[in-house]
Parts: structure tokens; C-alpha cells; sequence
């Protein structure tokens, strides 16, 4: 490699990552991240209106999908993350997911939240055009190796979630109150288990992103069990297995996903033709 790239994936490094933190944080404390994932817990902290006693929930819901899932698979990226092009893969293919979701169930809110649309093509473009490995995204060199375990317990999650997805899509498709509440349940779920397949493809990158899974299905089982009967919970035995689920799915992963030592081609560049 010439010092024209080498200099270039140095700069592109640093650019990754400081857009990187800027989204996180938006993620976190613009898009309230934050402060709906703490709802079940602490009433509308660092929110400038009280959310309705009825979405807190569903508050929840927005927290394990745009706190713990997107704004710490970016974090996660911070260190070494040539060597983590499928978390940047489940980051984009879950945006696309959410737009989805909510395009599909509430074209009407979805028209008038065409701004999200614009803000959300802009921060995957700037992701995308200022990693320095791009083909390895969706088009990566290393083969997968499918681990059965992880595989059957994706299966299981599949299982108890279609109830919360189907749901979720129908009462979105019904409410009238222009709200993307439990449609983002049903994005959450739909993204929980793409996220479920890409670990188990064994990839690199699938250790950390594996990691998320396990603390948002824990979070999840938590904000069940202290709003049990609020509308969308997974109630006190769906809280009960979540936790259960989360420890479980946790342990696998660190035993059987070792994680990949560095080496020189992460600090590359890619310079191949797109």
C-alpha cells in the first residue's frame, strides 16, 4: 500500500469515527434515546413534556432500538472498526428497517415525517462513504460459519416475538393518533432478529453485536416486569424469559464466539473499485 492511502484510511479512520460519536449522542439525547429508555424507571428525564402515562412502554421500546441497539453498535465501532463491517451492516439494515416498518403500517405518518427520512439517508450515506471498507458491508471477503446454537436460539426468539411483531403491525396499521409507537415495537422485534441472524453468522464484529442483543433483551424483560400491564408490555413471564433469554443468549456468545485478534489489514484501507 502507498502512503497516499495509507494517509487517506487515516483520515477516513477519523472521520468514521468522530461522525460516529456525533450520531451516537444524537441517537441518545436528540432522538431521546435516553431519556424514553429510562421512562420505566425515571419519568421523563431530560424531557421537555411528560409522555402520557399509557406509551411509557413503548418508551421503553425506543430505548433498546435507538439507545442500546443503534447508538452502542456505533460506540462499539469506535475501536478497530475495520475490523466491525457487520455492525455497520445490522446499523443500516435497520434504519432501513424502522423506514420500512413505518411506511408499511402508517403511510400517512410517514408522509408527514418525510424530514426523518432525509436525516436518516444522510447519516447512513455519511457512514457509508467515509468507512474505509465499504465492500465488506454487504459484500464481505470472510465466510460465514453458521453456529448452530446461536441459529436455534434466533429460532426461539423468532417464536416468541412474531405475537409482539404481529400485534404491534396491526395496532400501528389501526391508530389514528399519528404516533409510531407500536409500530417501532414491531421494527424493534423485526430488528432484533436480523440482528440475531447476522451473529450468527460468526463474522467479526458478531461478538460485539451479539453483546447488544443479549443487553437489549435483558432491558426489555426489565421494563416488562416494572410495567407489566401497560399496553404493549411483554408482561411478567415475557419479562421473566427476556431476562432469562438475554443471560442466556450473553453466555453463548462469549463462549462460543471467541473474539478475532487485530491485524495489519485493519488499519487499511479498501481502494478497490466499488
Amino acid at each position: 500500500m502507498n502512503a497516499s492511502a495509507c494517509k487517506k484510511g487515516i483520515w477516513l479512520g477519523v472521520a468514521f469515527r468522530s461522525f460516529a460519536v456525533l450520531f451516537a449522542a444524537a441517537g441518545l439525547l436528540m432522538l431521546q434515546g435516553l431519556s424514553e429508555g429510562l421512562e420505566p424507571w425515571v419519568r421523563s428525564f431530560l424531557a421537555s413534556t411528560p409522555l402520557e402515562e399509557g406509551v411509557r412502554f413503548h418508551a421503553a421500546a425506543h430505548g433498546a432500538l435507538i439507545g442500546i441497539l443503534f447508538s452502542f453498535s456505533l460506540l462499539a465501532m469506535l475501536k478497530e472498526p475495520l475490523s466491525k463491517p457487520l455492525l455497520l451492516n445490522f446499523y443500516i439494515v435497520g434504519h432501513l428497517i424502522f423506514l420500512a416498518t413505518l411506511s408499511a403500517t402508517d403511510p400517512a405518518l410517514a408522509k408527514q415525517s418525510f424530514f426523518v427520512f432525509i436525516l436518516f439517508t444522510v447519516v447512513l450515506v455519511v457512514l457509508y462513504a467515509t468507512y474505509g471498507g465499504r465492500r465488506e458491508i454487504f459484500r464481505p471477503s470472510e465466510p460465514k460459519a453458521m453456529n448452530r446454537t446461536l441459529l436455534l436460539l434466533t429460532g426461539i426468539a423468532l417464536l416468541a416475538l412474531s405475537p409482539f411483531i404481529v400485534r404491534g403491525l396491526i395496532e400501528q396499521a389501526g391508530d389514528g393518533q399519528m404516533q409510531f409507537r407500536w409500530g417501532e415495537g414491531a421494527a424493534l422485534g423485526l430488528t432484533l432478529l436480523y440482528a440475531g441472524y447476522l451473529t450468527a453468522t460468526s463474522r467479526t464484529g458478531a461478538r460485539a453485536l451479539g453483546y447488544l442483543q443479549a443487553l437489549a433483551y435483558a432491558y426489555m424483560g426489565a421494563a416488562s416486569l416494572t410495567l407489566p400491564d401497560y399496553p404493549g408490555s411483554w408482561g411478567l413471564w415475557g419479562g421473566l424469559a427476556a431476562i432469562a433469554y438475554g443471560i442466556v443468549y450473553g453466555a453463548v456468545v462469549r463462549l462460543q464466539l471467541a473474539p478475532r485478534p487485530a491485524t495489519a489489514a485493519q488499519g487499511a484501507v479498501d481502494t478497490r473499485t466499488e
